[in-house]
C-alpha cells in the first residue's frame, strides 16, 4: 500500500539532503577556493553557476536514476509521477527544485501535497511492505 507523507517527514528529509549536499559542495568548492586564493567567492558568477549545476545534478540524478535521494532512502520513501510513470522527467525535476526553493513546502501546512509536487505532477510516497 502506498501512502503520502506529511510536513514533518518532508522537512526532515530535506534537512538530511541539505546536510549531504552541503558536504558535497564543501569538497567540490576546493578548486575554486584554491584558484581564488581564499578570496570571497560570493560575487564570482562562475562559482555561483557551478554550485547551481551541482544542486541540479544532485537532485535530478538521484530522482531520475534511483527515484529517491539519500535523505529519502533513509526514510524509505520515493518519488513517483502522479500518472504512474516509472521515472520522472528532467523537466519535473527542474520544476520541483525551483518551486521548493521559493517555498513550496509551506503549502503542506494547508494541503496534503506540496506546491512543487502539484506543479511538477509528482508525489513523495512511502510504500508499506
Amino acid at each position: 500500500m502506498k501512502q503520502e507523507i506529511g510536513l514533518f517527514k518532508t522537512l526532515t528529509i530535506c534537512l538530511y539532503d541539505w546536510m549531504l549536499l552541503f558536504s558535497i559542495l564543501f569538497f567540490l568548492s576546493f578548486p575554486f577556493v584554491y584558484l581564488n586564493q581564499g578570496d570571497d567567492l560570493g560575487n564570482n558568477i562562475f562559482y555561483q553557476l557551478y554550485v547551481f549545476f551541482i544542486i541540479i545534478f544532485y537532485y535530478s540524478w538521484f530522482w531520475i536514476k534511483h527515484k529517491q535521494t539519500l535523505g529519502m532512502k533513509s526514510w524509505r520513501v520515493y518519488i513517483e509521477d502522479v500518472n504512474g510513470l516509472d521515472k520522472i522527467s528532467f523537466k519535473q525535476c527542474i520544476l520541483r527544485i525551483f518551486f521548493s526553493l521559493i517555498g513550496g513546502h509551506i503549502f503542506l501546512i494547508f494541503n496534503k501535497r506540496s506546491l512543487h509536487d502539484l506543479v511538477s505532477k509528482t508525489h513523495i510516497i512511502k510504500k508499506d511492505n
